[in-house]
């Protein structure tokens, strides 16, 4: 197979968005499921975050918290 035949495969698509801390915008990325299909690496500033101080995040993403 030549190196190049599959350019799309060899880009990594990134989505960064401001959530403005809105439970319904978050909801809305997060359960959409073109956002996982169309998207290698998702990054959410201003998540919501729930009273024990936890993104919401279905069974399709991992939650990464910075340090």
């Amino acid at each position: 197979m030549p190196e190049h035949a599959n350019l799309q495969n060899d880009r990594l698509r990134i989505w960064q968005q401001n959530l403005n801390t809105s439970m319904v915008a978050q909801a809305s990325l997060l359960n959409n499921s073109a956002t996982a299909k169309d998207w290698d690496l998702i990054l959410i500033q201003e998540p919501y975050i729930n009273f024990l101080h936890n993104m919401n995040a279905n069974h399709r993403w991992h939650v990464l918290y910075p340090s």
